[in-house]
């Protein structure tokens, strides 16, 4: 097959062909873009969490009552809700805190040794650190493992109104901001002295993972109107009949509550990317169509300038050509074509991927995913081409050489 005939023949039509060149590379670019976020979404939810996401249960809810603006009679509500809810089967420990892990906001503030307070301005993540406020029971509720030190107690719960720190444990990457390879144990930050370490659990998916800074503090029923989550660990096995009976027991102790959602820490982290999730499904349903009107325009790109080319075909026909050389003759030009798209799709993915990235994270395109998505669009497009192909294969000499 002569190349450089090709070639010469294409540039006869070089707007058509120039559009459909174009088509193709704005298709790879966006393939390839699209299965990144695809594939970084389903690693995201892959992640480990550090935590038992299947068997933690979390309500959300509110009080409605003006009742509840009497501190005291807050705190003895919400002391009965932990009462009742440890009394449902299946349930092995119930926590009040403030805010939720897996979370980009929340209760955030600087954290540093008394001693040296300077290390803020070294390490930025020391300035947005996850502040939670808790009770006694998160260490059992979150299955969180122990380094060092020992977890939170009731001794460890301050005073109402209390003007001291107290007790915080801390996760090992804080630990490691703060102190490197010594103890942390004793130590004086400016949110209390550190009893416990850690190991870290998914505090904010969005930084780093050797970034996952939090401190932990029992002092959530002095700043009770602030405790929004009750955290259930569950039984294997038993999620369903304890999601079923949590509200109507907590209702049962004080009814003027809002319950806005109860719901596992999976589908919690399932919520965080639903956005991402969403936006690959769009772009993804996107390249579906780009695919599946590449394919029409390489249909109608071929159908319409080998009925112009009946007299070039009849000639080669004439002079012996057989069917399977016509055959190839066209899907060699539709090849051609595809290559030369695929090539400049290449330099559209990365500025897709570069654009992009901006505004979402975005893994970098590989050279894998260029070749698979390559051969999707290869694989598109020759079977698009293939029925003008074999029609004109199957033109007999005698009728087109009536042309000449």
């Amino acid at each position: 097959m002569n190349i450089k005939a090709l070639l010469k023949s294409l540039l006869l039509r070089k707007f058509t062909t120039g559009l459909l060149i174009l088509q193709l590379a704005i298709t790879l670019g966006l393939l390839i873009n699209s299965a990144i976020l695809a594939i970084d979404t389903n690693n995201k939810l892959a992640e480990n969490t550090g935590l038992d996401a299947e068997n933690i249960l979390i309500v959300s809810l509110h009080p409605t009552s003006g009742e509840y603006r009497d501190l005291d009679y807050y705190r003895s509500i919400v002391s009965e809700d932990l009462q009742q809810i440890k009394k449902i089967p299946g349930v092995e420990s119930v926590s009040l805190i403030n805010q939720l892990p897996i979370n980009k906001r929340g209760m955030l503030g600087n954290v540093y040794d008394l001693d040296d307070p300077e290390l803020v301005r070294k390490d930025k993540y020391l300035q947005d650190v996850k502040i939670f406020l808790t009770n006694e029971e998160l260490g059992n509720t979150l299955a969180l493992a122990l380094l060092d030190g020992r977890f939170l107690t009731k001794d460890d719960e301050l005073d109402f109104a209390s003007d001291k720190n107290g007790n915080v444990l801390i996760t090992e990457s804080l630990k490691k901001a703060l102190y490197g390879d010594g103890s942390a144990l004793g130590q004086e930050t400016n949110n209390g002295r550190v009893v416990g370490v850690v190991k870290d659990i998914m505090l904010n998916p969005t930084i780093p993972a050797d970034k996952q800074y939090g401190v932990f503090g029992n002092r959530v029923m002095e700043f009770i109107f602030t405790g929004r989550f009750y955290l259930l660990k569950v039984s294997p096995g038993q999620m369903e009949a304890v999601r079923n009976k949590v509200s109507d027991t907590i209702l049962a102790v004080q009814a003027e509550r809002d319950i806005f959602r109860v719901y596992t820490m999976a589908e919690h982290m399932q919520r965080f990317y639903r956005h991402d999730k969403g936006l690959s499904q769009l772009f993804l349903m996107l390249c579906g169509l780009m695919i599946f009107v590449t394919a029409i325009s390489s249909y109608a790109y071929s159908q319409f300038h080998i009925s112009r080319q009946k007299k070039f075909i009849g000639i080669r026909r004439a002079l012996g050509a057989r069917k399977k050389d016509i055959l190839l003759y066209v899907l060699t030009e539709n090849w051609l074509v595809y290559t030369i798209g695929c090539v400049l799709g290449l330099a559209m993915a990365l500025a897709f991927n570069i654009l992009l990235s901006q505004y979402i994270s975005l893994s970098k395109p590989d050279m894998m995913l260029f070749l698979l998505a390559s051969a999707i669009i290869f694989v598109a497009g020759t079977l698009a081409t293939l029925i003008p192909a074999i029609k004109t294969s199957n033109i007999p000499p005698v009728i087109a050489t009536r042309t000449v």
